[in-house]
């Protein structure tokens, strides 16, 4: 289908035209490809059985199967996949001429006109009609199986349309009467596969599951719901992103801003973010400085498809002195780095890091207050999950039980393990 279309539910904004005729698309295709998996499986239940009633042999069971694999994935696969990709095409240019119908308004059929063209699809040749006419709902190609025609989009206002008595010999078998991208069916409900009880199906999601007694259409129901659920949320992520990311390069307080349009990553970093130089004294493991760690961690995060903005660090107070302040905004939330650089445990950086994040949230211009702990591995030998564990019940013990009053706000430690695909979060209670 996306073949066919051209794009992806994650190629396009969840607020587009584009996103719409998708998700109806998407939902038909999943209907479709339960009701024939129903159907084959109902034929190979059948099948158990010889025209007489008896139970088959396993190898002469296996033999009936294979026959119908060659039906159902053989002879007809191929028809199913080059209707889905011309259907899902015609799909797209109408959307895309729907979205230029003020300046063009007229549309005209065109068949390919060869031996091979069908003369129900030549009669149509060369009809031109607007494209708000209801001409369309039962003309706009595939008007069947194997259906090369298309609809082009003609130049300017002053086109004469096709007089209807001109159309009395145009003929499209009725399972074919409907135009894909307005209703977004790629295989119309007159299918063979779609049961008679699912004739009322059309793909739309209130309507594909009407029948809950129908087994293929709860299934496809469940299925894409799911599908396209996940879908829009990352539509949602990315239209978001792209907006921030636009935002971002314009604001000279930030600099070094990217955005993968696939992952919907960003990255930046505020100019008053606290650069640690390169001299010998302010370097450690392997010649790094702190900065380096940190945007190193940063840029782990934008492989992993995460927004991680370096802030800015440099804040002072109304007398002057400066203020505590965080490494990053980590997916919408205010995080500090803490790198390991030893092989041991880690429970002293969250007692140091949950005393930060106790600073910065006494901040009274702080809107979203802190957490999080971002622990970054960048020599990933140093992570353990043993140790993980060893070291927040540390940091529990030390917080509850040091004769002074700590507040709980450490609740989450993010570990970023460089060169793995994922991040590992310990929730602390």
């Amino acid at each position: 289908m996306t073949t066919g279309y051209g794009k992806s539910l994650s190629d396009v904004d969840y607020d587009t035209p584009d996103f719409n005729t998708l998700c109806k698309l998407t939902e038909n295709v999943f209907q479709f490809s339960a009701s024939k998996d129903f159907h084959i499986l109902q034929d190979m239940t059948l099948a158990l059985k010889d025209t007489d009633g008896k139970l088959r042999s396993f190898s002469d069971f296996q033999k009936e199967v294979d026959k119908m694999n060659l039906q159902y994935n053989g002879n007809w696969l191929r028809t199913e996949y080059n209707h889905a990709v011309a259907a899902s095409q015609c799909a797209a240019r109408w959307t895309e001429q729907v979205s230029c119908s003020q300046s063009m308004p007229y549309l005209q059929y065109q068949a390919v006109m060869d031996k091979n063209t069908r003369p129900e699809h030549a009669a149509l040749n060369g009809v031109i009609k607007r494209i708000d006419s209801d001409f369309w709902d039962k003309y706009y190609p595939p008007n069947g199986w194997g259906c090369r025609c298309e609809v082009i989009q003609l130049p300017g206002k002053n086109h004469k349309e096709t007089p209807d008595m001109d159309l009395k010999h145009c003929k499209v078998a009725p399972m074919f009467q409907v135009n894909v991208g307005k209703k977004g069916v790629i295989f119309p409900k007159g299918h063979p596969y779609f049961m008679s009880q699912c004739q009322r199906c059309n793909g739309t999601p209130k309507q594909l599951a009407i029948n809950p007694q129908c087994a293929a259409c709860v299934a496809a129901r469940k299925e894409c719901d799911n599908y396209v659920k996940k879908c829009q949320i990352k539509a949602e992520l990315l239209s978001k992103r792209k907006h921030e990311f636009n935002q971002l390069q314009v604001d000279e307080n930030y600099i070094n801003v990217k955005f993968d349009k696939k992952t919907g990553a960003i990255i930046a970093e505020h100019k008053e973010h606290i650069h640690h130089s390169a001299k010998k004294e302010d370097t450690f493991f392997g010649g790094l400085t702190s900065t380096m760690l940190e945007r190193d961690c940063q840029n782990e995060l934008f492989r992993m498809g995460h927004k991680a903005i370096l802030e800015k660090e440099k804040v002072f107070d109304t007398k002057g002195n400066q203020v505590t302040a965080l490494d990053l905004t980590f997916d919408d939330k205010p995080v500090d780095i803490a790198t390991v650089t030893t092989d041991s445990l880690y429970g002293l950086r969250f007692v140091h890091k949950n005393n930060q994040i106790i600073r910065y949230n006494k901040r009274t211009d702080i809107k979203l207050k802190a957490d999080s702990l971002i622990l970054y591995f960048y020599e990933p030998t140093f992570f353990s999950e043993v140790k993980m564990e060893k070291s927040i019940n540390f940091f529990k013990y030390f917080r509850d039980n040091n004769g002074e009053l700590i507040e709980k706000l450490l609740k989450q430690v993010h570990c970023v393990i460089k060169g793995t695909d994922k991040i590992i979060t310990y929730n602390i209670e």
